[in-house]
């Protein structure tokens, strides 16, 4: 499969992990692409990742790699700080903590239809979102209308 930046190494990995205190925020590619577009002679970069990155970190938290006060610097605090982002305060995500599953394409969104962590076994999943006061997705189901994002700048 074609991404940029290419994948790391186990020892690249393993790396990362040893200096979590210098990353700043953590960050997902999202780039749909089905399997036949990434066939093709000429695929797209990037893997499909927005469902399921704060699975995987609430994961690592099982795991005891990372707090929970972690996920909430890296991805909420600090990208807010570097990228002068307003708050949103009637904007926020609810998850089980508790919730093990395994990761599957045929329960995610993304209209790829494939995800690089098929089978992982994780835990922790999300709720329910709330976008600007109102719950955009609950139990499994989107239910903000499409056009209902912002650009939260304006």
């Amino acid at each position: 499969m074609e991404v940029r930046p290419r994948l790391a190494t186990k020892a690249d990995v393993e790396a990362l992990w040893q200096n979590m205190d210098v990353i700043d925020c953590f960050a997902t590619d999202h780039a749909p692409h089905t399997i036949a577009e990434k066939d093709s002679g000429n695929p797209p970069p990037g893997f499909p990742g927005l469902e399921t990155l704060l699975t995987l970190l609430l994961t690592a938290v099982d795991r005891g790699r990372l707090t929970v006060d972690d996920i909430v610097q890296k991805s909420v605090i600090n990208p807010r700080k570097i990228f002068h982002l307003p708050e949103q305060p009637e904007t926020w995500i609810e998850v089980d903590e508790t919730a093990f599953y395994e990761i599957k394409a045929a329960d995610q969104f993304t209209r790829c239809g494939w995800t690089p962590f098929e089978g992982w076994q994780v835990k922790g999943r999300v709720k329910r979102v709330f976008l600007r006061g109102k719950v955009a997705f609950e139990d499994g189901k989107v239910l903000a209308e499409k056009g209902f994002g912002r650009n939260v700048r304006f």
